[in-house]
């Protein structure tokens, strides 16, 4: 009886070091392949979210451009009443068509500047968590939208 239980032990070989250790090399690789993709796809959520922001922002501005007719006479209450899911804050443009996208605000903050009195465009713009601009600059004398992004617009 000992002698069967012993021939079934001898029998029964586990993996060798190499064998594990080739497993071990092979999810190494894998893992080297899936890590950097899983980490790009963070700052394409980031970005994307940052697109989003100012496109629900363009819809709170047009809704307030139709009671107004004027851009330049939105207020960040009539923006906020509209849309309270947006952080608004009044932008400094120093250009005719879009901020500066140094100054541009971040964390999920939407910068709006509608001009003067009477005023016939806008722009909003904001940062994404990945330090990229993104904005718009919508001019409605029969120009349509221009989008802006990444780095010097």
């Amino acid at each position: 009886m000992l002698s069967a239980i012993s021939k079934r032990m001898k029998g029964e070989g586990g993996f060798t070091l190499i064998e594990l250790l080739v497993v071990i090399i092979i999810i190494a690789i894998l893992a080297a392949i899936a890590i950097p993709t899983f980490l790009g796809q963070r700052d394409k959520a980031n970005d994307t979210a940052a697109r989003s922001l100012v496109r629900n922002g363009m819809t709170a501005v047009e809704s307030a451009y139709v009671d107004n007719r004027d851009f330049g006479s939105v207020t960040l209450t009539q923006l906020n009443a509209i849309e309270p899911s947006i952080t608004w804050i009044t932008g400094d443009a120093t250009s005719d068509t879009a901020p500066d996208p140094g100054t541009l605000a971040s964390d999920d903050k939407l910068e709006f500047y509608g001009g003067v009195a009477g005023s016939e465009e806008y722009y909003l713009g904001t940062l994404s968590k990945t330090t990229t601009p993104f904005g718009v600059y919508v001019d409605k004398t029969g120009a349509t939208p221009t989008d802006f992004e990444g780095p010097g617009w």
